[in-house]
């Protein structure tokens, strides 16, 4: 279904109807509470994980690393693709990319494999994380934004606080790939019901996208290493 193109006026939605803007902020809490959750969760395991792979600390940190610069490189990139292509198509498309690489994270069968798949974890990541501020004006009325991100304010905190706890919790009764494993079943429920209930309506930018400056920002980045 081709989705429609909306300008913000006054004959626009405000906000979705109810019970359907229960699910859609279930949704982006579910997501945005995983991409939080991942920027810490895995550093209670890199001393498992050294020994696991027989790295030493110095390139076990990578695993940290990898997930974090692929957020911090396209986090800008994803936001103006959701202005131009909606945020709805940006959001989906990174649950879909999170997820199959937390997949790719607990199959990983050597360290480097598990660098890339984080990398890939963190971009889709940054996906749903670049439009999440953005949705929130389509799925709450007007004069319940400021709830609305509150309510996003917390899950984020929650699950930045929470990520340290939920990794012991997970590592004191099984193996490090189930810190990948437990994103999958939410994941997979968050993309459902995205696709079912986040509007369709969306204001979209007619403008191309800026791939030079793109570029940039990747070159940068990774001179900013050395």
């Amino acid at each position: 279904m081709n989705e429609e193109i909306a300008t913000l006026n006054l004959e626009q939605p405000d906000g979705l109807p109810m019970p359907q803007r229960i699910w859609a902020i279930l949704s982006t809490i579910l997501a945005i509470g995983m991409s939080c959750l991942d920027v810490n969760i895995v550093n209670v395991a890199l001393p498992s994980l050294a020994k696991e792979f027989s790295m030493s600390p110095t390139n076990t940190i990578w695993i940290v690393n990898a997930y974090q610069l692929a957020i911090v490189v396209s986090l800008l990139a994803f936001s103006s693709l959701g202005d131009i292509y909606g945020f709805r198509k940006v959001y989906l498309s990174g649950i879909f990319v999170f997820t199959l690489s937390s997949l790719f994270c607990a199959l990983s069968s050597s360290f480097w494999i598990l660098v890339i798949a984080r990398m890939c974890q963190g971009l889709g990541a940054s996906a749903l994380t670049s439009v999440n501020q953005g949705q929130l004006r389509t799925i709450y009325p007007r004069k319940h934004l400021g709830r609305g991100m509150g309510i996003n304010a917390m899950a984020v905190s929650v699950s930045a606080v929470a990520g340290p706890s939920i990794a012991s919790a997970i590592l004191s009764v099984a193996t490090w790939q189930w810190l990948f494993v437990v994103n999958i079943p939410l994941g997979i429920i968050a993309l459902v019901f995205g696709y079912k209930y986040l509007p369709r309506k969306e204001y979209r930018i007619k403008e191309k996208f800026d791939k030079s400056c793109f570029g940039k920002r990747i070159t940068l980045c990774f001179l900013d290493l050395f």
